[in-house]
């Protein structure tokens, strides 16, 4: 069984608001592979820049941009899911990101995301 950061929720809240770059990729190192997939129902990224870039740009694009997590992270063998919220211009998003570890950090990052019905 492999270990995840004991950081992994603290570290991605962070990362997913950092405004700065240079920070930004730094918290993502501590917790992605270099070689990182994310993928949701619409985009893949391949590799830690381009995530870093796509967070660059919902910040950029929506001052309102603001994730959160909305109770603790839930680890599981090589695996963890975290369940948030993202804040829009356009409203309240509801967020399940799911990650799959390989030699300590996430490889794999799926995002699952709906709009918030409350």
């Amino acid at each position: 069984m492999e270990k995840l950061p004991d950081q992994l929720q603290e570290i991605h809240v962070a990362a997913w608001n950092e405004k700065d770059a240079k920070k930004r990729e730094t918290l993502l190192k501590k917790i992605y592979a270099d070689d990182i997939r994310m993928l949701d129902k619409e985009l893949i990224l391949e590799g830690l820049k381009a995530v870093s870039d796509f967070i660059g740009k919902l910040i950029d694009e929506d001052p309102s941009y603001q994730f959160s997590a909305a109770k603790p992270i839930e680890p599981l063998q090589n695996s963890a899911r975290l369940f948030g919220h993202i804040q829009t211009g356009s409203g309240k998003l509801n967020s399940m990101d799911f990650f799959l570890t390989e030699n300590g950090k996430v490889k794999y990052l799926y995002a699952f995301i709906e709009p918030d019905n409350k």
